[in-house]
């Protein structure tokens, strides 16, 4: 029974071919995985890539003397994906095909193995692990299965879209039912966790290098994958989110913000000082989330169209803010939009922009309550603005409190229906006592029964508008790790690496102690 093997080798995995493994590339240890696992079960191999780096592959396929057909396309969708490889293996006498990402260094053979043994014991038309970390593992198809998934395309809007990580068990969840399906279950769930094994990225690239420099590689899937989740520089690479504070002015003080003085009023980051964080960002994260609206209204920025204009200069480069509405108008949004529209496309997994708008209510009454305002209306146009000019990507929120949760419902069913403005995007936000600050209002307690190392440690910076930064925004002002505008990112971020290892070993400072945002995660 032969197996065609295929490994996908995108374009955008940033760092497919950087030799950071002893001399090896990902995609080099993922081709070696490919020979070994080829070795032992009778087939062949095959890399799907982008035309751009055919002669890339080539040579890597040369060097390590692998026979591996090669098929280019300028731009893979999922049709393409399932297309080909029903071809190919059909043209190589395949009854079944394994299938993985080309940029995963890290794929274990025990699982291949396991994977492979249950597709075939239980003549499977789908197979896969579940539980364990992403990239760990390949996917298995019958090559009939290929063929119905290739016919299935021509009837779903979904196959038209470009080839992610998920593409084949999501289509194939379009017709599940109709499908034999079996699962190798890990005996932990890790997928919690949400590490990536890929070098798509700089976050993802930093990962695999220092799972490599600290030797965390282990045969035993279990033992590798709990290595890798007890690791403090496996948890913590790069920061993903920055949130920033460049306007400490506000239109309103909803009740569920501290009163704090020294983090609101009528003072900015200058625009230069903005201009040169963002390339800072840039040059250590390389993709990321920049938040507009720590502590303030980023509306009230006098340079705010020129700061969302700098920042979508860089292509990896996302934007969210969140706003009041209040300052809200076509002539804004059709500045923005206009630099959206000409902005280089976005090359990380979210939209180039984003905005919240804080509504917090379905009443005028609860808002002016909340809000110690009467802007409802002025919020609630500000989303019909927002939605003219930004489809998809306007967000009306409500931050769950005692005193709106009979709204709640109302606010929910209003603003879900797809037929709304929005399409039926909304957000329904936690509320924070900020480690004690703020008096208890949540109306219920959705924490974890275990505890997990805080997410905004391992993926958050929270930048002043004096460019001080706190150790996480849940703490204010206080226990500042650094200054961005004095020192590099890097030197910062890792000051916070000791407070990860606590974590991990479930040992908290008095104030993470009092704080449950932990289990919250923002991108």
């Amino acid at each position: 029974m032969n197996t065609l093997l295929i490994l996908f080798a995108d374009k955008k995995s940033d760092y497919l071919f950087d030799k950071c493994f002893d001399s090896q590339s990902a995609f080099e240890r993922s081709v070696l995985w490919a020979k070994n696992t080829i070795s032992k079960f009778k087939g062949s191999i095959a890399v799907f890539a982008h035309k751009a780096i055919f002669s890339k592959v080539q040579e890597v396929l040369s060097s390590l003397s692998v026979d591996a057909e090669i098929v280019t396309l300028e731009n893979w969708t999922i049709q393409d994906l399932f297309t080909n490889m029903s071809q190919a293996a059909i043209k190589n006498n395949a009854a079944n095909v394994l299938y993985a990402w080309a940029d995963q260094p890290f794929i274990n053979e025990e699982l291949t193995k396991e994977i492979y043994s249950t597709h075939t014991e239980y003549k499977a038309e789908y197979t896969f692990a579940d539980g364990y970390l992403s990239g760990m593992t390949p996917e298995m198809l019958d090559t009939e299965a290929c063929g119905i998934l290739s016919k299935l395309c021509e009837t779903k809007d979904m196959a038209k879209n470009a080839v992610s990580r998920e593409s084949v068990f999501d289509f194939l969840k379009l017709d599940i039912n109709s499908f034999e399906v079996e699962t190798v279950v890990g005996p932990e769930d890790f997928k919690l966790y949400r590490i990536a094994l890929n070098t798509s990225d700089k976050a993802g690239l930093t990962l695999c290098k220092n799972i490599f420099e600290k030797k965390l590689q282990d045969n035993s899937p279990l033992e590798f994958a709990k290595k890798v989740c007890n690791a403090p520089e496996c948890l913590k690479t790069i920061p993903s989110y920055y949130n920033i504070q460049i306007s400490g002015k506000r239109n309103c003080s909803p009740i569920y913000e501290p009163d704090n003085k020294a983090i609101f009023g009528d003072f900015y980051m200058p625009f230069e000082k903005v201009k040169d964080l963002i390339y800072k960002i840039n040059e250590f994260s390389n993709k990321a989330v920049i938040s507009l609206s720590l502590w303030g209204e980023a509306t009230c920025h006098p340079d705010f169209e020129k700061i969302i204009e700098e920042i979508l200069k860089f292509p990896g480069l996302s934007i969210l803010v969140e706003t009041d509405g209040y300052l809200i108008t076509d002539a804004l949004c059709q500045k923005i939009k206009q630099a959206l529209d000409s902005c280089p496309e976005g090359t990380n997994q979210y939209e180039r922009l984003m905005w919240i708008v804080r509504i917090d209510s379905a009443t005028k009454e609860t808002y002016q309550l909340i809000n110690k305002s009467d802007g409802y209306e002025k919020a609630v146009n500000a989303v019909t603005i927002l939605s003219k000019y930004f489809t998809g990507t306007v967000y009306p929120q409500l931050v769950r409190m005692n005193e709106n949760e009979e709204e709640l419902e109302a606010f929910y069913r209003f603003w879900s229906n797809p037929q709304n403005v929005t399409g039926g995007k909304v957000i329904v936000q936690k509320y924070s006592t900020f480690c004690g600050v703020l008096k208890d209002k949540k109306p219920a307690d959705l924490s974890p029964i275990d505890r997990n190392p805080c997410w905004h440690l391992r993926r958050d910076m929270n930048i002043l508008a004096d460019g001080s930064v706190p150790l996480c925004r849940e703490v204010l002002n206080s226990q500042i790790q650094g200054n961005v505008f004095t020192e590099d990112l890097q030197t910062i971020w890792k000051k916070t690496d000791q407070e990860v290892s606590k974590h991990i070993n479930k040992t908290y400072s008095a104030q993470c102690e009092k704080c449950d945002e932990y289990y919250t995660f923002n991108f």
